[in-house]
């Protein structure tokens, strides 16, 4: 959610970061186009709805409001440690480049 850039940019450093394939799926409501076409308000107006239909991350990180309930998973859902394709393919081109020099 828009809200929640801080969070996202954290997400995108551990993707980066993560050794194997990583996929990061980010979802917001368009506050200049959905929102007016919508009549949901103008940018702010759709933030506080969002942030009041989300809980925070962790109990107490926001606070105030009451939350709603969601169905949304949020954060790293799978993790695996894969090698990276381009090690994979150096590797096996080396391989094949030493198997080529020994005919």
């Amino acid at each position: 959610m828009t809200r929640q850039a801080p969070a996202l940019k954290t997400l995108i450093k551990a993707a980066i970061a993560h050794k194997g394939f990583a996929f990061v799926e980010a979802l917001s409501d368009c506050t200049e186009i959905y929102g007016r076409k919508n009549d949901l308000g103008e940018s702010p107006e759709m933030l506080l709805a969002q942030k009041s239909a989300m809980p925070p991350a962790k109990p107490g990180a926001a606070g105030g409001e009451p939350f709603q309930p969601h169905h949304l998973r949020e954060g790293i859902l799978v993790e695996r440690e894969r090698p990276e394709y381009g090690e994979v393919y150096r590797a096996r081109a080396a391989q094949a480049a030493a198997g080529e020099k020994r005919r």
